[in-house]
């Protein structure tokens, strides 16, 4: 596979281009030999088509995303270009990037042996691991690169930026179709006043922190599907991790360890705040993106490459309502009796 990579842009497309033509053109669902190549669905995203094709250029991962204004082909293309040209082994090697030949852009990289489990870490050393991996992105900078990236789909440099990304959620349900408790909630969020996150240093962030995008391996961990990378907060992307539904069931004392540290690992004790700040802030955004998709899937607005499953929607709801008391726990009357020490954070005005 290094021999891949290493060959001139040109070869490297002549020798994958018959796989991507028949991928593109051939059944989506379908797996097994083709030619000289053993293909296998990887199922589990619903913005994608993903395969694993092993052959003679070794194991590649093909990508098929949605064509929409995030370019996440590119996206994620960039971002594994400047991370291999950091010299860091902790994501797939970039292949070949095409954003125009298909009715979806694809992108092919190199495919990443290791463990991947939806359970969230459990020891010590697993925490250890999936904070340096964290911290060893963001060190990615860019003065340290010259791959160009914008800016992560999902992030926010300020509380103003943030309050924005929590007010566009909110904008996209009708104000007739929006629960009470969500609106209860956000007369809250709306009359809060936050520390200032202004002024923080940016670097690659992955914007994306679902647990099953992480390879668990001996030595550094690694992840995959970066679609949504780009420049940002890494304050906010640790608030975006705490809050990320794959990690619903960590207690705050295990968070209060892991932002300790993080802080370390990046030497930046001014940190903690930023992140604690964007904590409590993206409660609210997640209360409001739950609520978001129990609007729009139901009327066909959600357009997906893979359908959702029959339970979607009891599920979505247990999340909006787990969520929204998390929200309140914090935003509520009960605001001074949390772990979370809300007090430092947030003042009525």
């Amino acid at each position: 596979m290094r021999v891949l990579g290493h060959m001139p842009e040109p070869e490297r497309e002549h020798l994958i281009r018959p796989l991507l033509d028949h991928l593109a053109n051939g059944d989506h669902q379908a797996d097994g030999q083709w030619q000289e190549w053993r293909i296998a669905r990887i199922t589990g995203g619903q913005n994608n088509l993903l395969y694993r094709a092993s052959g003679p250029l070794g194991d590649l991962v093909i990508k098929f995303t949605m064509r929409d204004w995030r370019d996440r082909a590119g996206r994620e293309y960039n971002a594994l270009s400047a991370l291999h040209q950091a010299g860091l082994s902790i994501a797939p090697q970039p292949i070949l990037l095409d954003r125009h030949r298909y009715a979806q852009p694809v992108v092919v990289q190199t495919w990443l042996e290791g463990e991947v489990s939806a359970v969230f870490p459990t020891t010590e050393a697993e925490w250890q691991s999936l904070l340096q991996h964290f911290a060893t992105i963001h060190a990615v900078t860019p003065e340290t690169t010259g791959v160009k990236l914008r800016r992560a789909v999902l992030n926010a440099d300020s509380v103003a930026s943030c309050k924005r990304i929590v007010r566009r959620e909110l904008a996209r349900i009708p104000r007739k179709s929006r629960p009470a408790s969500l609106c209860a909630l956000v007369r809250r969020f709306e009359k809060c006043r936050f520390p200032d996150c202004s002024d923080a240093p940016v670097g690659l962030c992955r914007a994306d922190n679902n647990i099953l995008n992480v390879i668990r391996r001996p030595g550094l961990w690694a992840s995959v599907d970066w679609e949504y990378s780009g420049w940002g907060s890494p304050a906010f992307e640790m608030a975006n991790l705490i809050t990320h539904p794959a990690y619903v069931d960590v207690p705050s004392s295990q968070w209060d360890r892991a932002i300790d540290t993080y802080c370390k690992m990046v030497k930046d004790s001014t940190i903690a705040v930023r992140i604690r700040t964007y904590w409590k802030m993206l409660l609210v955004w997640w209360v409001a993106r739950f609520a978001r998709y129990l609007y729009e899937v139901p009327r066909g607005l959600d357009k997906r490459l893979v359908t959702r499953p029959p339970d979607w929607q009891a599920d979505m709801q247990a999340k909006y309502e787990h969520y929204l008391d998390w929200a309140e726990t914090l935003y509520g009357e009960k605001q001074q009796q949390t772990e979370f020490h809300i007090s430092l954070f947030c003042k009525e005005e």
